[in-house]
Protein backbone atom coordinates (compact mmCIF):
# COMPACT_ATOMS: atom_id res chain seq x y z
CA UNK A 1 0.00 0.00 0.00
CA UNK A 2 1.64 3.33 -0.83
CA UNK A 3 1.61 6.13 1.47
CA UNK A 4 1.10 9.55 0.51
CA UNK A 5 2.58 11.27 3.02
CA UNK A 6 3.42 12.22 6.47
CA UNK A 7 1.80 14.91 8.73
CA UNK A 8 2.30 16.52 11.91
CA UNK A 9 -0.04 14.91 14.84
CA UNK A 10 -2.46 17.84 15.29
CA UNK A 11 -3.99 16.86 18.97
CA UNK A 12 -7.93 18.58 17.47
CA UNK A 13 -7.89 17.24 14.51
CA UNK A 14 -9.85 13.90 13.98
CA UNK A 15 -9.71 11.16 11.65
CA UNK A 16 -11.56 12.83 8.47
CA UNK A 17 -8.34 15.66 8.81
CA UNK A 18 -5.85 13.28 7.96
CA UNK A 19 -7.94 11.66 5.16
CA UNK A 20 -8.92 14.66 3.30
CA UNK A 21 -4.95 15.71 2.93
CA UNK A 22 -4.78 12.95 1.30
CA UNK A 23 -7.89 12.60 -0.58
CA UNK A 24 -10.13 9.35 -1.04
CA UNK A 25 -9.30 7.26 -4.34
CA UNK A 26 -12.16 6.36 -6.31
CA UNK A 27 -11.69 2.69 -5.05
CA UNK A 28 -11.25 4.16 -1.59
CA UNK A 29 -13.77 1.80 1.01
CA UNK A 30 -14.33 4.56 3.59
CA UNK A 31 -16.45 3.06 5.97
CA UNK A 32 -13.49 0.22 6.58
CA UNK A 33 -11.36 3.40 7.32
CA UNK A 34 -8.94 2.24 10.81
CA UNK A 35 -6.00 3.56 12.46
CA UNK A 36 -2.98 1.96 13.55
CA UNK A 37 -1.97 3.43 16.81
CA UNK A 38 1.53 3.06 17.89
CA UNK A 39 1.26 0.47 20.57
CA UNK A 40 -0.08 -1.58 17.85
CA UNK A 41 -3.74 -1.24 18.77
CA UNK A 42 -6.47 -0.95 15.08
CA UNK A 43 -9.48 0.85 15.73
CA UNK A 44 -12.16 0.83 12.62
CA UNK A 45 -14.26 3.44 11.78
CA UNK A 46 -17.80 2.22 12.58
CA UNK A 47 -21.49 3.47 12.08
CA UNK A 48 -24.18 2.98 15.19
CA UNK A 49 -27.62 4.16 14.38
CA UNK A 50 -26.42 6.17 11.37
CA UNK A 51 -23.86 7.98 12.84
CA UNK A 52 -20.43 7.56 11.91
CA UNK A 53 -17.78 6.56 15.06
CA UNK A 54 -14.28 7.87 14.29
CA UNK A 55 -11.15 6.37 16.28
CA UNK A 56 -9.14 9.62 17.57
CA UNK A 57 -5.92 9.55 16.04
CA UNK A 58 -2.84 9.72 18.82
CA UNK A 59 0.67 10.64 17.73
CA UNK A 60 3.06 8.42 15.64
CA UNK A 61 -0.57 6.84 14.65
CA UNK A 62 -1.33 5.67 11.15
CA UNK A 63 -4.18 6.36 9.23
CA UNK A 64 -5.55 3.89 6.70
CA UNK A 65 -7.82 3.24 3.91
CA UNK A 66 -8.20 0.15 2.23
CA UNK A 67 -9.18 -0.32 -1.56
CA UNK A 68 -12.91 -1.92 -2.49
CA UNK A 69 -12.84 -4.90 -3.84
CA UNK A 70 -13.31 -4.21 -7.83
CA UNK A 71 -13.24 -8.51 -8.64
CA UNK A 72 -17.07 -8.38 -8.11
CA UNK A 73 -18.68 -5.50 -9.88
CA UNK A 74 -22.58 -4.99 -10.64
CA UNK A 75 -23.14 -3.68 -14.33
CA UNK A 76 -26.21 -2.02 -14.04
CA UNK A 77 -26.64 -1.71 -17.69
CA UNK A 78 -26.31 -5.38 -17.98
CA UNK A 79 -28.81 -5.63 -14.94
CA UNK A 80 -31.63 -3.07 -16.28
CA UNK A 81 -31.06 -4.43 -19.70
CA UNK A 82 -32.18 -7.89 -18.72
CA UNK A 83 -34.95 -6.81 -16.68
CA UNK A 84 -36.34 -4.88 -19.84
CA UNK A 85 -36.08 -7.84 -21.68
CA UNK A 86 -37.84 -10.32 -19.59
CA UNK A 87 -40.82 -7.26 -19.39
CA UNK A 88 -41.18 -7.23 -23.15
CA UNK A 89 -40.91 -10.93 -23.21
CA UNK A 90 -43.82 -11.18 -20.62
CA UNK A 91 -45.79 -8.53 -22.50
CA UNK A 92 -45.27 -10.33 -25.66
CA UNK A 93 -46.48 -13.51 -23.95
CA UNK A 94 -50.36 -11.50 -22.75
CA UNK A 95 -50.85 -9.77 -25.91
CA UNK A 96 -50.48 -13.41 -27.93
CA UNK A 97 -52.35 -15.26 -24.86
CA UNK A 98 -55.55 -12.37 -24.91
CA UNK A 99 -55.58 -12.46 -28.74
CA UNK A 100 -56.35 -16.45 -28.68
Amino acid sequence: MNALGNLWYNEDAGVGYYINAGRFAYTAEKGRTSVRFADGEVATRSKTLLFPSDPGPRPRSEVTVPPKDTSNTTSYAALFGAIAQILASTVAIIVVATKL
